[in-house]
């Protein structure tokens, strides 16, 4: 059974700050995060924005990969070979605009 995204998170960032010797408040000021949620995440009580894990990845000197459990060597990406690119979207057309009928 494979364990929820959070967990991982969680148990990843707390192991890695704990090594790192930073404190909770520490931490989440170097992540531009409250402590509240920083303490949420490690407690498994809060998921993030994309945006917040690449900021607490830079902050632990690792990568989203490895927080997110993609990799389990915290200084390398993943092995995954890159997804297929998905075909570009068409221009959008103009939209028409009318006048709204008044009555």
């Amino acid at each position: 059974m494979t364990r929820p995204i959070r967990e991982i998170v969680g148990e990843r960032v707390l192991v890695l700050r704990r090594r790192a010797r930073l404190s909770q408040p520490e931490l989440a000021q170097q992540a531009d995060m409250s402590v509240t949620t920083l303490n949420r995440v490690e407690n498994v009580h809060q998921s993030l924005y994309m945006e917040k894990i690449a900021a607490l990845a830079t902050a632990l000197g690792t990568t989203a990969d490895y927080l997110l459990g993609l990799s389990d060597d915290p200084e390398k990406a993943s092995e995954r070979p890159p997804q297929a690119a998905t075909a570009p979207l068409p221009p959008k057309r103009p939209r028409r605009r009318t006048a709204a009928s008044v009555g």
